[in-house]
């Protein structure tokens, strides 16, 4: 067991000496609703062609089409 508090210890002491501390800022490109609504009709289209039968296999990037078709129409 100390070894776990000496290895966590050391973890914290050298992401603190390192400036990875809470105050880090992460920039993230800028999101082009556009192509993420199309790409995820895309991919929507592609899986119900693939699985006519099964068209429930698809369900999971139907909710993604609709989610960022909204975020595309909201804009």
């Amino acid at each position: 067991m100390p070894r776990i508090v000496v290895a966590l210890c050391s973890l914290t002491l050298a992401g603190a000496l390192a400036g990875c501390g809470g105050a880090t800022k992460v920039s993230t490109p800028p999101v082009d609703p556009r192509a993420d609504f199309q790409s995820s009709l895309d991919a929507y289209q592609a899986c119900v062609k693939s699985s006519l039968n099964n068209v429930d296999a698809c369900e999971d990037k139907r909710v993604q089409m609709e989610t960022s078709e909204r975020a595309y129409r909201t804009r």
